[in-house]
């Protein structure tokens, strides 16, 4: 409770559409650094990049399957 999930929603889509997901989310300490997390983690090379906001996603890109 009282926690995000969003990241079982990118595992599902992942499986289900058979692809390798890069959410790039911006650290808001201040520092501007971004950061990104690869699903799954098998050293895939990334189809669809999503940008993360708090609670909404954006498709930054998408390679030609």
């Amino acid at each position: 409770m009282a926690r995000e999930s969003d990241h079982i929603h990118i595992i599902a889509l992942t499986d289900a559409l058979g692809v390798c997901v890069r959410v790039v989310y911006v650290d808001r300490s201040g520092d501007s650094s971004v950061n990104h997390h690869d699903f799954p983690e098998d050293g895939s090379r990334p189809a669809v990049v999503l940008l993360y906001r708090p609670g909404h996603y954006d498709i930054l890109y998408h390679k030609q399957l």
